[in-house]
């Protein structure tokens, strides 16, 4: 009589494994499996780099000075003040809105440099007309119309697309002096040197692209309006 052993041979032989050839197709499947690219994932796009500031045509010009000239809450928050002197910062309102309209011509013969030459034309009726308003809020002695009258004006700034880059009076402005136009102020205290005494205006900053760039990084650029301040500066020698 046969042992388990011979009866397991004999049938093996008859029959074949099964167990063995179903692990056999069973590696070769996984095998299959594995030697298959994987299925790369779908890239998101990556997001366009956002600007403050994009000109190409003569419409993107005058939407662009449309909001510069949109003086119209100021204006109403000052009409309806208490405030002694308003029609003087009126008229000076008025005087930077008649500017804008004589000054901030769509010039044709620049148009590959389209935001750059509104820039700079609105740097130079910025720093003339509006700068005159913020130095005269600066110097009020009038402290919850002048806070609420800067915060108007920084909604304004907004409304342009530009952005506050505040400081405090303490801060040290070496390799920061592109923020500021600034007044020295004599000093014998060499840790106050390059340190700011006084802000008279926070400088504000828009990021705008240069149509002459092509690749997409380097064309997009910062402006930088700057502000006004005294800064300690050593006393010179006599």
């Amino acid at each position: 009589m046969e042992n388990i052993e011979q009866l397991l041979s004999r049938l093996e032989a008859r029959y074949g494994n099964p167990e063995a050839d179903f692990m056999a197709r069973a590696g070769t499947m996984q095998d299959f499996g594995q030697a298959e690219d994987p299925i790369p994932a779908a890239k998101e796009p990556e997001p366009r780099i956002q600007v403050d500031l994009e000109i190409h045509t003569e419409a993107d010009w005058d939407k662009a000075t449309a909001k510069l000239k949109a003086v119209q809450s100021l204006s109403a928050y000052i009409s309806q003040s208490s405030y002694e002197d308003r029609e003087k910062l009126l008229k000076v309102l008025q005087q930077y809105t008649n500017t804008i309209d004589r000054k901030m011509a769509f010039p044709e013969e620049e148009e590959d440099q389209c935001a750059e030459s509104w820039l700079d034309k609105a740097q130079d009726i910025l720093k003339r007309r509006f700068n005159t308003l913020r130095i005269t809020v600066h110097r009020m002695k009038q402290p919850k119309f002048q806070q609420e009258l800067q915060r108007e004006i920084q909604k304004y700034f907004e409304g342009i697309g530009m952005h506050e880059h505040p400081f405090q009076e303490g801060d040290t402005i070496v390799g920061q002096e592109e923020w500021f136009e600034f007044d020295s102020s004599p000093n014998d205290d060499a840790a106050r040197n390059m340190k700011i005494k006084e802000i008279e205006m926070q400088p504000y900053y828009m990021m705008y692209r240069d149509n002459e760039e092509e690749d997409e990084e380097e064309s997009i650029k910062r402006f930088i309006f700057p502000g006004r301040a005294w800064v300690y500066e050593k006393k010179k020698e006599a």
